[in-house]
């Protein structure tokens, strides 16, 4: 019989994840963030003009204004995040888990051992598929959303990453 034993762990003993490890994702994803904020942007514009066209009156100028400026800061935040966000988004496979790291105003920071990993699939969006990328969505038990998404990475990275999940998955069964 083995003998348990639950050790105490110190904060200065705890494994260490550092940053500069993760790989980054590949560069033609920011290509398909900008094509989104884009299309949010457009959406936002066309609202207006509707609302411009379909109004009775005229709006008022401080509307006309306001709407305005809301749109711009809208428009700017997106941009900027996704330019200083972008290069903060990777992932990692370490020995026994795999980690997904994003975020610039809120980071985020997930895990996943693989002994908890159920399934793995590979996902191609339209854009995605354009620019040849894939995302990888790793299941663990309980749960019907994926519990860490990977996007952003080239279709044969994306394929292999799959297989070597799965090949640990079998392992733990």
């Amino acid at each position: 019989m083995e003998n348990f034993s639950n050790s105490i762990l110190t904060p200065e003993n705890l494994p260490e994840i550092k940053p500069e490890d993760f790989n980054l994702l590949d560069k033609k994803y920011r290509t398909i963030l900008f094509i989104r904020v884009a299309i949010f942007i457009l959406f936002m514009v066309g609202g207006f003009i509707a609302f411009m066209i379909l109004s009775d009156e005229e709006p008022a100028t401080e509307i006309t204004i306001i709407i305005t400026s809301i749109i711009i800061i809208l428009a700017s935040y997106s941009i900027i995040i996704t330019i200083f966000g972008f290069p903060k988004k990777g992932y990692l496979v370490r020995e026994k888990d795999i980690s997904f790291q994003k975020g610039l105003l809120i980071f985020k920071s997930t895990s996943v051992p693989f002994n908890r990993i159920q399934h793995v699939e590979v996902n191609q969006g339209i854009l995605a598929k354009m620019f040849k990328l894939s995302s990888v969505k790793i299941y663990t038990a309980g749960g019907s959303t994926s519990d860490l998404s990977i996007p952003g990475l080239p279709v044969k990275i994306a394929e292999n990453l799959k297989a070597f999940l799965s090949k640990k998955i079998s392992e733990h069964e």
